[in-house]
């Protein structure tokens, strides 16, 4: 009967030992998560950090959209730094409680930045909202930009906002339960005021890419558009704008080649 007891205690030490270890197990496995968590103060942003390189590229995403927008260019990592995030409120990351203007979007992306780069200086890539962010940082942190790429980005010559239609934005988004992006709605007016007032951007290669396809039917509108983006030229010297008309807002989904095309030449 001992031998008996003593076996089934060994038994049950050898599966309270196997237990531990799954769960420590489980533990590790849950750890990745935790290091794709950049704090930046009173909330955490999910962040991608993918490769390793001379060189890296920071993703910035328009209005709505998260760093999953720019998977068709993820593969640049295999050469390069590619970092791309949510900012708070796009889950993963936690909801913010701040005022979402581009000056404090601009700040949590410098913290990314700080935290995830293996690079002194930086390859910004932004689009719509993400590229009056990304403009935004650049003038304010000059020292960390290596180049530019703007993919349509909002413009304060040609967006109109009114406060009606700001409203009602901010009203929809809540109604459709994304706080995220109504916090974000509810600056628009403000972070035209903010980049009206903004000085040019650093002497840095910079590419900007302008769609035109959706603003063909009103010729007067694609011009302004064209204008808006070609003014952010002002001081640079190295500077290129493309013009296409083969996609829409969304170049990067639509035309990635193109949106490779541009990195490749700045990496270069």
């Amino acid at each position: 009967m001992k031998t008996i007891k003593s076996k089934m205690n060994t038994l049950m030490l050898a599966i309270v030992s196997l237990l531990l270890i799954t769960s420590c197990s489980n533990d590790d496995d849950n750890t990745p998560k935790d290091t794709n968590m950049v704090d930046v103060g009173e909330y955490n942003l999910y962040t991608e950090s993918l490769g390793e390189g001379n060189h890296t590229l920071v993703f910035e995403s328009g209005l709505g959209d998260d760093y999953e927008v720019w998977y068709q260019l993820l593969g640049l990592s295999e050469e390069n730094q590619v970092i791309a995030y949510n900012r708070a409120g796009y889950a993963p990351s936690e909801l913010a409680n701040n005022d979402r203007d581009i000056i404090q979007l601009a700040e949590d992306l410098h913290q990314v930045i700080l935290s995830k780069s293996q690079n002194d200086r930086v390859i910004l890539v932004g689009h719509s909202l993400g590229g009056a962010v990304v403009r935004y940082y650049a003038v304010q942190h000059p020292e960390m930009v290596e180049a530019l790429l703007f993919v349509d980005p909002s413009h304060e010559d040609f967006e109109v906002v009114t406060q009606v239609a700001e409203d009602a934005g901010v009203d929809f988004f809540l109604g459709e339960g994304r706080p995220e992006i109504a916090n974000e709605y509810a600056q628009l007016i403000e972070n035209f005021e903010i980049l009206g007032n903004l000085e040019p951007l650093p002497d840095v290669p910079t590419i900007v890419l302008t769609s035109v396809r959706d603003r063909l039917e009103f010729p007067e509108n694609a011009k302004r558009w064209i204008d808006s983006h070609a003014s952010l030229e002002k001081g640079l010297s190295n500077f290129t704008q493309v013009i296409t008309e083969n996609s829409g807002h969304y170049i990067h989904v639509e035309e990635p080649q193109l949106v490779l095309e541009a990195i490749d030449f700045l990496l270069n």
